[in-house]
């Protein structure tokens, strides 16, 4: 293994146990992202305009997520933006990455280890290997459509996510992970979890709007404290949307207590 890849593997399997993640896959990495201090906002950017992105703004990182894809394509993006986040903006102030695609075959270097930082945290090798043994009890030569579904099920991730990271393991072959798909196909992945009675909310967007308290609390206090002008506040409360109008109606009422559903009224 490129030495490069084994670092990754160990930064990602140290914060499994840093934030003492017990279960196969990661049940909630939304939580995750707001325990590691890091600014998460979802929203409803629209489908297949652009998957998330991560920034900086004034030291604190952020992760904006696409929640009009579906969930456990935004799972992955969140996982893909975290990992930016972790080697990319160390000592960047102001930088941006936006990320139309994620977990695709790219010819950047930031990209794919973004790609297999979130493998790794989501899929690690060992968890897979104990779920094999001890779930499903079966040799990975064995796999069926319906196999790599209750492992999808299991780690949140998608479909395609499962069967590159058993491919890129080399846990099964090109022409294993092809059959694989053409199984899928006959069926559809939401025929199948519901033949298998399981949740497919993976399979759904929410279009949520989850935008923390503390992120508006942070830009505010910052330019109520003079230590940001009112230029670099409407920039740090655009990254999620808000208008210059709702601004300036934030600046004339800045004595008054913060209202997050005025602000929203912004989006």
């Amino acid at each position: 293994m490129e030495r490069y890849k084994l670092d990754i593997e160990i930064s990602a399997l140290e914060i499994r146990s840093k934030f003492d993640i017990e279960s196969y896959g990661i049940s909630d990495i939304f939580h995750l992202v707001e325990k590691m201090n890091i600014l998460l906002i979802r929203y409803p950017i629209g489908k297949d305009t652009i998957c998330g992105f991560s920034t900086t703004y004034e030291g604190r990182k952020v992760i904006v997520s696409n929640s009009s894809e579906i969930l456990s394509r935004e799972i992955f993006t969140v996982a893909h933006e975290l990992g930016h986040c972790i080697y990319d903006f160390e000592g960047e102030e102001q930088k941006i990455l936006i990320d139309k695609k994620v977990n695709q075959q790219d010819d950047s270097y930031v990209e794919n280890r973004a790609d297999y930082f979130a493998a790794v945290l989501l899929m690690p090798e060992e968890e897979i290997r104990k779920y094999m043994k001890y779930e499903l009890r079966k040799d990975f030569s064995e796999l069926k459509a319906r196999d790599i579904i209750r492992l999808q099920a299991e780690f949140n991730v998608s479909f395609s996510t499962v069967l590159k990271r058993l491919n890129e393991l080399k846990l099964i072959d090109t022409n294993k992970k092809s059959l694989l798909y053409e199984e899928r196909d006959r069926y559809t992945s939401r025929t199948l979890f519901h033949i298998m009675k399981l949740d497919d909310r993976l399979l759904n967007t929410t279009d949520v709007i989850e935008v923390p308290k503390k992120y508006f609390d942070y830009a505010l206090s910052n330019y109520e404290n003079g230590y940001v002008v009112f230029e670099k506040l409407k920039e740090a409360l655009a990254i999620v949307g808000v208008d210059s109008d709702t601004i300036q109606k934030m600046k004339v009422q800045e004595e008054n207590e913060l209202d997050l559903e005025d602000l929203l009224g912004g989006f």
